[in-house]
């Protein structure tokens, strides 16, 4: 097992993987997107809006995607499938009011990758918005696969969710 135990996200890597992610939002012609790199904090590194992305709300989306991987400490995916996959009002409901509670910081749809440590310590998030949620998340993974091929990381930077659901997709 290694002993690497930290990884520094910082700004040459959150404009790489910004990058990244507006290569292959061209390479597949998807529309454009509003991409935002966060600390573990929460707070933004980077924020990059295609030209052409809508000015309002999609940036704010995309924000909001980032914002639940870190507070949640799971993909924006998985947030919302948390509460939503058993049709339970009161699940559901939890969901809303936590959505609520924080003055509507969080998003519970895909979009949203957390960048965390083997040992769980996590790192950062990814959130894209603007595409559908499944292009937004690949995106999303596209980005995250510029923090995996930094030095010293292989094996040992992980993403929830780890692999994207969209078929044919670049």
């Amino acid at each position: 097992m290694s002993s690497f135990q930290s990884f520094h996200l910082g700004l040459d890597v959150a404009n790489r993987m910004c990058d990244a992610a507006i290569s292959a939002c061209i390479r597949n012609s998807f529309v454009p997107v509003t991409i935002v790199i966060c600390d573990a904090s929460a707070i933004p590194i980077v924020t990059k809006r295609m030209d052409g992305c809508a000015p309002v709300g999609i940036p704010q989306f995309a924000m909001a995607k980032a914002y639940t991987c870190i507070a949640m400490k799971m993909s924006s995916r998985m947030f919302r499938d948390k509460y939503t996959e058993t049709n339970e009002p009161a699940k559901y409901m939890q969901m809303a009011s936590m959505v609520n509670i924080t003055h509507g910081q969080m998003a519970p749809f895909p979009g949203g990758v957390l960048l965390k440590l083997a040992n769980g310590s996590v790192v950062g998030a990814i959130g894209v918005s603007g595409a559908t949620s499944d292009q937004d998340e690949f995106l999303a993974l596209q980005a995250a696969q510029v923090a995996f091929s930094e030095p010293g990381v292989a094996g040992t930077l992980l993403s929830d969710p780890a692999n994207h659901r969209l078929e044919g997709a670049r």
